[in-house]
């Protein structure tokens, strides 16, 4: 079984990892710190707080089924009840502690499996067809190249130092672009004289401003994956925004710079890689071989019963026949990609299917993108008794297709964006489907997509029929989701059309109408996607304004719950994002204790304490001066790329990083050595050169370009300008096309200018920031006095506690 090779630096990722979690738990490292490591090491803490996730890596999907297997007992031993099959066909091990996260990464580095690059911003797991290596109609098997390009970009340490993260995806059908044109970088199989190769695109992707990718290359040899690679990621490197995290992605520079000079730029870049990128050296594919020797159960072996009414059924839903004669490859349901752990019974069952196929060779198991498992090179004799055992795994192996097939992100279950509940979308959708009297095996081509919030990880816009959670209200707010129609994976790709909302409660009613619409015209259009780009979308507008009147909650409350939830809808408990975690969480973590420290002086000089009244109140004063001065130094070493160790080495780096070179003014040259010497140094007499320091590195960072970069800094005014003010004399900042969490820091920056008790109104976007900052303003504590809806976007009053 071809696979990827660990990093040789894995082992000290693991070791550096285990000390930050150690320090964490000592309370000796702040919890930014921790976080900019570990996520991209792919350890994200869930919704629950102190309750971790490890994401693995399966280039393509690719697990053995022994490895499989000993990712359950290592599950097990370290206290996780739930492994999740992802869309980027990963294993999720979920609801770990924080001191089983080490001893997890070592036990999987044992297995040839790694973490490592799960999150943040990093090259993320590579995507292949899941039918790569046995379909007939296949161009090429592009699993080795996936593998290839995985060992080469996980052992660069320029792939975890990105402007945000780098999808890559490979179609081995050249008439079946997959996912290869809504990734970041997509591979297309193709033959050009007998020659192997690859299509190319870049940029495309789904969350905000979702595009297909632009074709980069009609084709280059295979030979030279490497060196697109390797330029799209410096491009990306060198040009992508580092400041915005939601403008962060690759199609950003298309949008920037026009599609003409971003593909010139890439061009560019490849040129200069074709010079020093090894090539990719294809091996001799292997001998397609016969079915593997199978002998059947003994007769009086649990197994050797004769298959039930069920079996013709199950083959024509989950088999298909390989190319390789006498060879099966059969798909194995796992409802939404969850597979629990807590029952023995189910486990079992999971073991000996597993067992099962280890008989036939490690190349037996594949991750889909639809959260199922696909068996492969199986043989066709072996179906009876493969039947079942997967039967004594899970019934739904009984029921259609389509009501196993449909995808849904983790949603607010234990995603901290989550807004709405995908996964409980998707049992009601399931539910209503196999309670309808639709004919689903007429429909098993359908696909449903879900995802919990406007991103992108259940690929709704790479759907039939796709849904993303948002917050809807009249009086009051409650769950809904965006609907999208009609993604098209042909030679002339598109991503699913928004085409209106729907409260949650209705979906389900909504897709079973849609789907019977479907199968009464099905004659005319055999498939779902040709039915919706025709006559399709008329019924399905029309479906949304029957059901856009949502009663008030005196009249019905259960559309202000959410599928699965045993409380009204609310996003109190929604948190901050894990997978951009890093260089601005730690800048702005600096940036609030500089202002904390100068709250805290300001309070002791209100309060009539001098620096030399006592001696109690100077060391106190002195104290927070180095504290601030500390804060100031470190704020903005993260953008220079230097990590200091000491305390001392924050303020020698700082003037090595910004005096040195002009960027901070020499006068402040004698307090930063003075603090380089430590905090036992008397810092009372000079309160206002620490105070100019903090200002001209906060005015730094405000100067600060999308590739921080510092532009030219004026000088301070002598007195600051007044700040303009709202028609009822508040203070005023329109914030409308400031995306999140921007918004919110230009909210904290105000605010913390302000005294007590005076007001703030401000001007949201609809959608994301109204639904985010009125949350996180007052979990710092301040009162939302107004929020009213005006046409597009929100005025928010806001009260400073």
């Amino acid at each position: 079984m071809t696979t990827y090779k660990l990093p040789d630096t894995l082992g000290e990722d693991i070791d550096k990892l285990g000390d930050l979690v150690r320090a964490y738990r000592q309370g000796t490292v702040e919890a930014v710190q921790f976080k900019a490591f570990r996520v991209p090491m792919g350890i994200y803490e869930q919704r629950k707080s102190e309750v971790y996730m490890a994401r693995i890596r399966a280039t393509g999907g690719v697990v053995s089924p022994s490895q499989l297997l000993q990712i359950v007992a290592i599950a097990q031993r370290h206290g996780s009840d739930l492994l999740h099959f992802t869309t980027r066909q990963e294993v999720q091990l979920q609801n770990l502690r924080l001191e089983e996260v080490e001893p997890v990464l070592r036990e999987l580095q044992a297995i040839g499996l790694s973490t490592k690059g799960g999150g943040g911003n990093t090259v993320r797991n590579i995507l292949v067809s899941a039918s790569s290596g046995i379909a007939d109609d296949e161009t090429f098997d592009a699993t080795p190249h996936a593998m290839a390009l995985t060992t080469r970009l996980i052992a660069e340490p320029d792939s975890y130092l990105l402007p945000r993260k780098m999808k890559i995806a490979f179609s081995s059908n050249g008439r079946e672009v997959d996912y290869a044109t809504i990734n970041d970088l997509g591979f297309v199989a193709q033959l050009r004289d007998g020659e192997r190769g690859f299509r190319v695109y870049a940029g495309g992707g789904g969350g905000s401003k979702p595009t297909v990718g632009w074709l980069l290359f009609d084709f280059i040899p295979e030979g030279e994956i490497f060196a697109v690679a390797e330029a799209l990621k410096k491009m990306f490197s060198e040009h992508g925004n580092r400041k915005n995290k939601h403008k962060a992605r690759i199609r950003y520079i298309f949008y920037r710079l026009g599609e003409a000079e971003a593909l010139r730029l890439i061009r560019e870049y490849y040129e200069a890689a074709r010079q020093t990128a090894p090539p990719f050296v294809a091996q001799a594919p292997p001998d397609e071989r016969a079915a593997p020797a199978y002998a059947a159960p003994d007769s009086a072996a649990p197994d050797s019963a004769p298959p039930d009414a069920g079996y013709e059924r199950w083959k024509k839903r989950y088999v298909a026949a390989q190319r390789q004669p006498g060879c099966s490859s059969i798909l194995v349901p796992f409802v939404l990609g969850n597979l629990p752990l807590g029952d023995p019974v189910r486990v079992a069952a999971l073991q000996r299917l597993l067992r099962f196929a280890e008989r036939f060779g490690s190349d037996t198991l594949r991750l889909t993108t639809t959260q199922n498992a696909q068996l492969r090179h199986i043989p066709s004799a072996a179906l009876p008794e493969l039947y079942r055992i997967v039967g004594a795994l899970t019934p739904d192996v009984h029921a259609p297709l389509l009501a196993n097939n449909i995808v849904a992100c983790t949603g607010a279950d234990t995603c901290r964006l989550g807004i709405a509940l995908s996964k409980g979308l998707a049992t009601a959708i399931r539910r209503a489907l196999l309670h309808s009297a639709l004919d689903l095996d007429a429909l098993s081509g359908a696909r449903i997509h879900i995802s919990g919030c406007p991103n992108s990880c259940g690929q709704q816009r790479w759907a039939d029929i796709g849904f993303s959670g948002k917050i809807l209200h009249n009086d009051r707010i409650y769950p809904g989701y965006q609907v999208y129609l009609a993604a098209s994976r042909a030679a002339s790709p598109r991503l699913a059309a928004p085409v209106g909302s729907l409260c949650a409660r209705s979906v389900p009613n909504f897709v079973v109408r849609l789907l019977a619409a479907w199968q009464a015209a099905q004659p005319r259009y055999p498939s779902l996607t040709s039915y919706l780009e025709k006559e399709g979308k008329a019924e399905a507008e029309k479906l949304l304004a029957e059901y856009s009147a949502v009663p008030s909650f005196e009249e019905d409350k259960n559309y202000y719950f959410d599928w699965g939830a045993e409380t009204v809808f609310s996003i109190v408990e929604r948190g901050t994002a894990e997978c951009s975690a890093g260089l601005f969480d730690m800048i702005e973590l600096d940036l609030s204790s500089v202002n904390t420290c100068r709250r805290a002086l300001d309070a002791l000089n209100a309060a009539g304490s001098t620096a030399g009244e006592a001696a109690g109140d100077a060391a106190s004063v002195s104290a927070l001066l180095y504290e601030m001065l500390y804060a100031s130094s470190r704020m903005l070493l993260v953008t220079r790329g230097a990590e200091p160790k000491t305390e001392a080495d924050t303020f020698r780096l700082f003037a090595g990083s910004f005096i040195d070179v002009g960027l901070v003014e020499e006068r402040f040259r004698p307090l930063v050595e003075l603090a380089q010497r430590g905090k036992a140094q008397d810092f009372t007499a000079h309160r206002e050169a620490v105070y100019a320091l903090a200002e001209a590195v906060a005015e730094l960072y405000r100067n600060m370009d999308d590739s921080l970069q510092f532009k030219s800094v004026p000088p301070p005014q002598a007195a600051p300008k007044e700040p303009p003010r709202s028609a009822a004399g508040r203070k005023f900042k329109d914030l409308r096309g400031v995306a999140c969490p921007m918004n919110f820091v230009q909210t904290k920056i105000q605010l913390s200018a302000m005294k007590p008790g005076d007001e703030l109104e401000i001007l949201l976007d609809d959608g994301q920031p109204i639904a985010n900052v009125p949350g996180s303003v007052r979990g710092e504590g301040h009162a939302i006095l107004e929020q009213v809806q005006r046409g597009d976007h929100w005025k928010l009053v806001i009260k400073k506690r």
